[in-house]
């Protein structure tokens, strides 16, 4: 029988190098900081995340909505002091995308994080203007944003990632998960994740067709708003639901399998 020791010693890849866990102290910068780093120094950026706008696309608010969700239990400081640095990450994101030196920024969005408000307490307003922020992005000529349908199920079930390209050599993979963030220059781990996100990117609406899609849900939300005031019983429910549009990125006459896109 083996023993405990033998077991962990087991499910540990004998090549770490070029892998491991992102650091996480308490003191000294955090892996908001180093992303934001990150940031600066890449040639080249793919986001992935079926659950939430990226990062460096976020707005303050709903950052703010963001951390709460995911770490409730966070005091007050501590939240604002994160949602300034995750702001201050997405500013020198978009002075990077000014900067020539950063060639094109990708990112897959999941429908659900288009149509999910994270928090109905102010009527969905900071979630509204978040799509609006990705919307105004989209036209940019470096930004490339699509969503993801619902319908579509990812390769390994990928939830999210980051794939870095920081020259013709280094690219990092970063992924995020309850256990904590982890991140990989290993060759195969690097090609896998490449290979899948240009499968997610196939399998998405075009950017053209997201941009539609994203002032669909735009619209039927101030619809629907108008309709359902939010001094209704219905509006001060705990666990409100968010208005979905009448087309879903799955049945938009408009997504075709990205014959527009040629892999940078």
């Amino acid at each position: 029988m083996q023993t405990a020791e033998q077991l962990i010693r087991a499910l540990r890849s004998p090549d770490q190098r070029g892998v491991g866990r992102a650091e996480t102290t308490e003191s000294g910068p955090s892996n908001i900081n180093r992303l934001a780093d990150l940031d600066a120094e890449a040639e080249t950026i793919r986001v992935w995340d079926s659950m939430v706008i990226p990062g460096n696309l976020q707005t303050p608010a709903y950052s703010e909505a963001v951390i709460r969700a995911a770490h409730p239990r966070l005091g007050g400081i501590e939240v604002r002091s994160r949602v300034l640095r995750k702001e201050a990450r997405a500013r020198a994101f978009l002075r990077c995308i000014l900067d020539e030196y950063l060639n094109f920024a990708w990112f897959v969005i999941g429908e659900r994080a288009i149509t999910h408000c994270l928090n109905l307490d102010d009527g969905g307003e900071a979630h509204s203007q978040q799509l609006q922020h990705i919307n105004r992005l989209a036209a940019h000529e470096k930004i490339v944003i699509q969503v993801l349908p619902d319908g579509v199920v990812t390769p390994g079930l990928a939830d999210q990632f980051t794939l870095y390209g920081l020259d013709v050599e280094y690219r990092v993979g970063y992924v995020e998960t309850i256990m904590g963030a982890w991140y990989s220059t290993r060759l195969e781990d690097v090609a896998k994740l490449h290979s899948t996100f240009s499968d997610i990117a196939g399998a998405a609406m075009a950017p053209t067709a997201t941009r539609e899609f994203i002032r669909e849900v735009l619209s039927t939300w101030r619809s629907v708003k108008k309709e359902s005031p939010e001094s209704t019983e219905e509006s001060r429910s705990s666990s409100p639901r968010t208005p979905r549009p009448a087309t879903s990125a799955l049945e938009s006459p408009e997504r075709p399998r990205a014959p527009w896109r040629t892999e940078p």
